[in-house]
């Protein structure tokens, strides 16, 4: 029998998988175009919702990591609209020039009622 913790380490590990995988679509080295590899992220996430805490861990990773692309946390949270992840953002933003502070602010766009990016993906294109 499958405890608790096993079923979100399962999850969490499957959660890691799907962002390689976006990883790999962002760089153009994969079939899978780079949105749909995007939304799978996301739709694993919604049937997981068990698993927020440790979700927003794994989003702080990839925000805190200098070769992932940070638009898999600011598509996700487009629709999840997670304020605990929105005021972690916030707390590390600051104002220097380092380009992941620029994506900092862009990510933070993803919560207002109009997000500028909204027009480069498919799947936003009828929100505004």
């Amino acid at each position: 029998m499958v405890d608790k913790w096993e079923k979100v380490k399962n999850v969490i590990d499957k959660f890691g998988a799907f962002c390689d995988l976006a990883e790999v679509a962002f760089w153009r080295q994969s079939e899978k175009p780079y949105e749909l590899a995007l939304i799978d992220i996301l739709n694993f996430v919604k049937r997981h919702p068990e698993c927020r805490e440790q979700f927003v861990e794994g989003f702080k990773s990839i925000l805190s990591s200098n070769d992932s692309p940070f638009e898999v946390v600011a598509f996700c949270m487009r629709e999840l609209q997670w304020k605990e992840f929105k005021d972690f953002s916030t707390s590390i933003m600051t104002a220097s020039a380092d380009p992941r502070d620029q994506a900092l602010r862009s990510l933070l766009t993803a919560y207002d009622d109009v997000w500028p990016d909204a027009d480069l993906y498919e799947y936003y294109s009828g929100d505004e």
